[in-house]
């Protein structure tokens, strides 16, 4: 009886296999022989890290869009307090009237 070593994979590495698997004209079956892995531990990435459905991504889009505008608005408020001080200290210097 032969005993194997379970391998562990990098997160980076099943990613770049399952970017091979989108990406490419292979089949599972073809990308597990080529790279030395079971078809089944493909599978279970996939289907761990695989599509999401429409809701998931939905809200995914919501999130990236509230990053988006909540660093807009940091940016936004910061320049809008430069010009306060700005205008504070011209007006002191008798420049703006």
């Amino acid at each position: 009886m032969e005993v194997r070593m379970r391998r562990k994979f990098s997160k980076e590495y099943q990613q770049d296999v399952l970017n091979m698997l989108k990406t490419g004209d292979k089949k599972v079956s073809e990308l597990s022989k080529e790279l030395g892995i079971s078809e089944q531990v493909i599978y279970r990435w996939y289907k761990k890290d695989g599509p999401k459905s429409k809701e998931e991504e939905k809200v995914s889009e919501q999130e990236k869009e509230l990053r988006e505008l909540r660093a807009r608005l940091a940016d936004v408020t910061e320049e809008r307090d430069i010009l306060k001080k700005a205008v504070s200290i011209f007006s002191k210097q008798g420049i703006l009237k």
